[in-house]
């Protein structure tokens, strides 16, 4: 299974998500935005059928 990448940090901005984790409680993880995949309709209907059978959500990625 291929999985989004952890983002690459400045320090600057590990510092900005750090602060915004204390001031809300949480645990924030950052990665990279993904391009999505530009599907012909047939391998869309495909991924469509295919979360209805699996009762998922599904999403392309280009690798």
């Amino acid at each position: 299974m291929i999985c989004m990448g952890y983002a690459s940090l400045t320090p600057e901005q590990v510092k900005q998500i750090k602060n915004c984790e204390e001031d809300l409680g949480v645990t924030i993880l950052a990665y990279a935005k993904p391009v999505y995949s530009k599907l012909r309709e047939d391998d869309l209907k495909r991924i469509q059928d295919l979360e209805k059978d699996l009762g998922l959500s599904l999403v392309a990625y280009e690798v």
